[in-house]
């Protein structure tokens, strides 16, 4: 596809723009840089000041990786629209389509977007001829190409992608900022979530309100009715939780305190949780935190009965892991109709 010629800034001024709008990340030109490979030549010519010269290819391919390491894409790299439908088939592709059935599809695809996003009129023959090329297997077939599309629409920078600057989120709050979702039906961010899955190391470095917005947001999917707390001056008790058959404001059925840090839990945190199950009437109490109990405080819990357990650092991670979607929201927005029968 040919070669770009800048200077690095420009560079990194239009990867950033271009996996900005991709992720759903306002992301400065450190974050850029700090995502990639240092030992990798990209990453080198990056941090240059000089003149640069990168195929296009390699530029895409980097936007992949950083949407890959961002937690935004399950790849690496910019696959082709056809690689991305073959995935998207499953390995029995074969059984469907011929090499040459596939690469025809995968051209008059690629065409139909490239009209889409040039927001053409003439975009039914196309599309068309995308319904005949498919055939009597375009019912199978059809959201398999449908997913491949959105995907090569909203992850290439081959095509124009524009999001409003208010919905972009800087990936320095969830480190530094104890703002939250402002949204009724959610406690944390689906990107942070994803950045997380990717980086589970840096579970531990998260700001403390962000741990407790991510431990109600997990609670909330798994069909609890949550209260979290303000964060400060809570009185020991971070989220309240309610099955749903129980009625919210009478006695939870946890209450939990989140301790995100790397020491481990001590007595007097299980003894004062303890203490406000008694208060609450709850019927169990939770420490989730990215750490674990002392040896100490889970032998008192076993041994003075307590009905408090303890979700450490390995179950966090499972619970991130689990909701990880990340082709969600921000990412795509792709439909078109679907073929007649």
């Amino acid at each position: 596809m040919g070669h770009i010629i800048m200077p690095a800034f420009s560079f990194r001024a239009a990867l950033s723009e271009d996996v900005g709008t991709r992720s759903g990340f306002a992301l400065t030109e450190f974050d850029l840089l700090s995502h990639l490979d240092r030992e990798s030549d990209i990453a080198k010519q990056l941090s240059c000041e000089g003149v640069l010269r990168l195929s296009s290819e390699i530029y895409a391919d980097t936007v992949g990786d950083l949407l890959f390491t961002l937690g935004a894409a399950k790849i690496k790299g910019m696959p082709t629209l056809g690689i991305r439908f073959m995935s998207t088939i499953g390995d029995d592709w074969q059984d469907l389509l011929t090499i040459e059935e596939l690469l025809r599809i995968e051209a008059v695809a690629n065409e139909y977007l490239r009209r889409r996003n040039r927001e053409s009129g003439a975009q039914n023959e196309v599309y068309i001829e995308l319904r005949t090329l498919l055939g009597s297997k375009r019912l199978h077939l059809w959201e398999a190409l449908q997913e491949a599309m959105a995907l090569e629409l909203a992850h290439s920078p081959f095509y124009t992608r524009k999001i409003d600057n208010a919905d972009a989120v800087a990936l320095s709050e969830l480190f530094k900022s104890e703002k939250l979702p402002s949204e009724d039906s959610r406690f944390f961010d689906q990107r942070f979530i994803n950045y997380l899955a990717a980086h589970p190391d840096k579970i531990d470095r998260m700001h403390w309100r962000q741990f407790e917005g991510m431990t109600a947001e997990w609670f909330q999917r798994q069909g609890y009715s949550v209260e979290l707390g303000p964060g400060r001056n809570d009185g020991g008790i971070d989220i309240r939780l309610w099955n749903p058959s129980i009625p919210v404001g009478g006695p939870p059925t946890i209450i939990v305190q989140c301790k995100r840090q790397k020491g481990k839990i001590s007595k007097v945190v299980v003894k004062a949780l303890y203490a406000d199950h008694l208060h609450e009437k709850s019927q169990a109490g939770l420490v989730v935190t990215t750490s674990d109990l002392t040896p100490g405080a889970a032998k008192d819990v076993a041994a003075r009965a307590y009905p408090i357990t303890t979700a450490n650092r390995q179950e966090v991670r499972r619970w991130i892991e689990a909701m990880r979607i990340p082709n969600a929201g921000i990412v795509l927005n792709f439909d078109i109709p679907a073929p007649a029968k």
